[in-house]
C-alpha cells in the first residue's frame, strides 16, 4: 500500500505543528464489523484448567548503548506474561483471521448468554486494546483477483 505524499509530509511537519497531525482515518461500524482479527505469530499461549490463557510475548531488544545496559544489569526477562480471563481466552482462541468481529460478538454472546449489545462493546474493546499492544491485526478479505496471461 503506497502512502500519499501529503501523508508523508503531514507525519513529518505534524512533530512540529499540531495541527497538521494526520488523525486515524474514521470507520463505520459496519465496515469495522467486517474486519478479521489474526493473532501475532510471535506470540505463544498455553489454556488452564482454570479457564485463564496465558499469552507469552517476546519482549523486543532494547535501542541505543544505555538501555541496553540497564536491561542486562537489571536481568529484564527475555518475555513476559500476559493472563487472560475465561471470555478473553475464548476470543483469543477465535481470533484466527477466519472469523469476522461480527460473527466473534455472536460467539461470544451465545457462549456466555450476554446480549448482543453487551457481547458487542466488550468484545470490540477487548479486540481494541489487543490490536494496540500488538498482540492481533486486522484485515480485510478482498476478492480474488485472478490475471490473464
Amino acid at each position: 500500500m503506497r502512502v500519499p505524499l501529503k501523508w508523508k509530509i503531514y507525519k513529518t511537519a505534524g512533530k512540529y505543528l499540531p495541527f497538521l497531525k494526520i488523525r486515524p482515518p474514521e470507520v463505520d461500524r459496519n465496515s469495522a464489523m467486517t474486519l478479521r482479527p489474526a493473532r501475532n505469530s510471535l506470540l505463544t499461549w498455553e489454556e488452564k484448567e482454570s479457564g485463564k490463557t496465558i499469552l507469552t510475548v517476546p519482549v523486543q531488544e532494547k535501542k541505543g548503548r544505555v538501555a541496553r545496559s540497564m536491561a542486562k544489569w537489571m536481568q529484564v526477562p527475555a518475555e513476559r506474561y500476559v493472563e487472560l480471563d475465561e471470555v478473553g481466552g475464548f476470543v483469543w482462541e477465535i481470533c484466527d483471521g477466519k472469523h469476522t468481529v461480527e460473527q466473534i460478538v455472536q460467539l461470544t454472546s451465545k457462549e456466555y448468554k450476554m446480549n448482543r449489545r453487551e457481547a458487542e462493546v466488550s468484545v470490540t474493546m477487548f479486540l481494541q486494546m489487543l490490536h494496540e499492544r500488538k498482540y492481533i491485526g486486522f484485515y480485510k478479505r478482498t476478492a480474488n483477483k485472478s490475471r490473464k496471461g
